[in-house]
């Protein structure tokens, strides 16, 4: 936590000998806030019921103060949050920016009070002028009696662990089916380096009695474990090496392996990754497979050389969102097995209470080498229980929503869910 900058923050905006005390402009009314959560938890309700010395207003251009938070995941599983407060109107031109760890045991009512902790002091200096300024107080509460150093020892060495135990079941008297998976992963992030492994199992069945009489059974099962290293050699470079074996039912895979490496260059600093990110990815690796059932080109064993070209887009602004990426992968040097995916969403206000929504996901396929020889039976393709062959896959989403009326809204009343 970063308690002592926040405390700091308040202090000099309270005290009536800085230039932003004496530059706040003189207000007939409250500020207007507009919350922009973005890959961060949301609960807007609570945050409107207790960040309560403000007018909270549901379009971004009514507000005197746009917050927008973004935020990305931590080494340990936790997550860093950053809160952008750009000001507009009377207050155009100050803008602040705040950041705020939550740690991965953090309850969701811990990480929320958080949030609204380190809102509401960001906010401190935008009252200042305003009536609402007669309403805060600073409190300031007692340090822990620990010392630095001994709250900042580790002694797990910046290592976290992470277990996760998955199941379900559903039936009825003409079929029934079941799920249970498994995930282990283990992580040590630092500025210089990242290490990431992970195992995992999955097992799914399901039955099906037919109406001629006859029990369909459609089991299936993945197993696998990765491992990462990325190393960082400046602000926007960095290099990784990277292996994994599994086996797939789907797949026709007894086991598969793969490794190599690789090296990433980030146009901005990575450091406002929360914010902005475009990245260019070039990786080799070799592989090996070991296949149930004889492959459409008569193997049971295989090794290849393939690689990779993957660029991502990543911008999170007060006018929306937009993330798109292009990966370009083949054999080698057999580049005529490959294949292209290319991934776009877009999330825009466009005008006041206008918002358009757009995804989408396009994949061309030339590289289903582990397909088996054998055609797959109507049941299979039906339950979806092996890949078949095909030469694209596409997904599209689209959304447009309008909302007018009333400019506010700092009322929460849950009768009747809500």
């Amino acid at each position: 936590m970063r308690l002592t900058r926040l405390i700091a923050i308040v202090c000099l905006a309270l005290s009536g000998d800085t230039a932003f005390a004496q530059d706040t402009p003189a207000a007939a009314g409250p500020i207007r806030i507009f919350i922009d959560c973005n890959n961060t938890p949301c609960d807007s309700e609570f945050f409107r019921t207790e960040i309560a010395f403000v007018e909270h207003v549901r379009d971004r251009q009514n507000a005197d103060v746009h917050l927008l938070m973004t935020g990305q995941s931590t080494g340990s599983g936790g997550r860093e949050i950053t809160f952008s407060f750009f000001g507009q109107g009377r207050f155009t031109g100050r803008d602040a920016v705040l950041k705020e760890t939550f740690v991965v045991a953090a309850s969701d009512d811990d990480v929320r009070r958080g949030m609204v902790r380190v809102m509401s002091l960001g906010l401190v200096p935008y009252a200042l002028g305003t009536p609402s300024a007669d309403r805060l107080r600073v409190t300031v509460q007692q340090a822990p009696s620990t010392t630095t150093a001994a709250r900042s020892s580790d002694p797990w060495n910046r290592w976290s662990f992470r277990v996760n135990v998955n199941g379900n079941a559903n039936g009825e008297s003409s079929s029934r089916s079941f799920n249970v998976n498994t995930n282990v992963n283990a992580n040590r992030t630092t500025d210089e380096s990242k290490i990431n492994l992970n195992a995992r199992m999955n097992y799914r069945e399901s039955r099906f009695e037919l109406p001629d009489g006859r029990t369909f059974l459609s089991p299936n099962r993945d197993y696998g474990a990765d491992g990462l290293y990325v190393k960082s050699l400046s602000g926007h470079w960095s290099a990784g090496l990277r292996s994994g074996w599994s086996s797939s039912t789907f797949s026709n895979q007894n086991w598969a392996w793969s490794g190599g490496p690789g090296i990433e260059w980030d146009l901005f600093p990575y450091s406002e990754s929360t914010r902005r990110l475009l990245t260019v990815n070039y990786s080799v690796r070799g592989r090996i497979w070991d296949y149930r059932e004889v492959t459409i080109f008569g193997k049971l064993h295989e090794t290849r050389l393939s690689q990779s070209l993957d660029t991502t887009l990543s911008m999170r602004q007060r006018w929306g969102t937009l993330a798109s990426s292009v990966e370009l992968a083949s054999f080698v040097p057999d580049v005529g097995k490959n294949h292209v995916n290319v991934f776009g969403e877009v999330s825009l206000n466009l005008f006041r209470g206008l918002a358009l929504n757009l995804f989408t996901s396009l994949e061309s396929v030339r590289d289903q080498i582990s397909l088996p020889a054998s055609e797959a039976t109507s049941e299979e393709v039906l339950v979806n229980q092996r890949q078949l062959a095909t030469s694209y896959r596409y997904f599209m989403f689209f959304g447009v929503s309008y909302t007018f009326g009333s400019i506010f809204s700092p009322i929460v009343n849950p009768r009747f869910g809500g």
